[in-house]
């Protein structure tokens, strides 16, 4: 590698983002995955209608812990339908939207695009290319919206029961819908989403770059407010043993007082000798 290429590939995903241009709109989206975390890059100038329904879908968690349930090595990843129990959600991503016009963007390895089935038919599923083919992108929907920025070593690890029926033994999409026991049941290697998170804006602050970056950071900033509560409860029950020990030693003079009383009683007045 040339100096040059050793900066550009040690540079972080934070800086990445930070030097991404203002005069684009990008999403980030970081997802964890049974094999690895993947950060896909959307771009909205690609495919306006396609950004717009990705991002929000990933940003309500529609692909949260759903499978990769289309894997065929040299093609493509497929994934999409979603397990949430909200009819909203599902409503909103089975609604259909337009197809964006083609700019002419190949498909190389990790490019992600939709899925689809007739003109205006993009929804939900979208797919992962695995490689330089001219067979994608040649239909209208298959419009290119981002590709994977980093992980690819883990998209290449997911498990494949080879294409859907008719093509291949994997699983039926049309069974899918009845819930992830119908996968995990019967194609139990399937690999699937965790959690992702969305990050959007022209130039993200630095700050939040880094939590895409690290999205789990311990909260330290209550820390030294346990400290402080701790401190004051101490400096209480300090101030409370040194009352006590006050009232104590009070007590005991008064006791000792009232026995020396007792003990010596003065001499009645009329019993005084002259």
């Amino acid at each position: 590698k040339t100096t040059s290429e050793a900066s550009e590939h040690t540079t972080s995903l934070g800086e990445r983002i930070l030097e991404m241009s203002d005069e684009e709109d990008i999403a980030i989206v970081k997802c964890g995955t049974s094999t690895g975390p993947i950060v896909m890059q959307l771009h909205r100038k690609w495919s306006p209608k396609g950004y717009d329904r990705a991002v929000e879908l990933f940003r309500r968690g529609f692909y949260d812990n759903t499978h990769f349930f289309r894997v065929v090595p040299n093609f493509l990843v497929q994934f999409g339908i979603t397990y949430s129990t909200s009819q909203s959600l599902k409503k909103f991503a089975n609604n259909p939207i337009p197809d964006d016009p083609k700019l002419g963007i190949e498909f190389h390895e990790g490019t992600i695009s939709y899925a689809g089935g007739g003109d205006n038919s993009r929804t939900s599923q979208l797919f992962i290319s695995y490689g330089d083919s001219k067979s994608l992108g040649t239909q209208k929907w298959e419009t290119p919206i981002g590709e994977i920025v980093e992980g690819m070593e883990n998209v290449r690890k997911f498990y494949s029961y080879g294409d859907m029926p008719p093509w291949g033994k994997g699983p039926v999409q049309g069974k899918i819908h009845s819930g992830r026991s119908y996968i995990d049941d019967n194609f139990p290697k399937t690999d699937h989403f965790l959690k992702c998170t969305v990050m959007t804006g022209e130039k993200p602050e630095e700050e939040d770059a880094q939590q895409i970056v690290e999205p789990i950071v311990k909260d330290t900033t209550r820390k030294p407010q346990r400290i402080r509560a701790a401190k004051s409860v101490s400096s209480m029950v300090h101030k409370e043993e040194t009352d006590y020990n006050g009232f104590s030693i009070a007590a005991v003079v008064i006791l000792v007082i009232a026995i020396i009383v007792l003990l010596f009683p003065r001499k009645k007045e009329g019993s005084k000798t002259i």
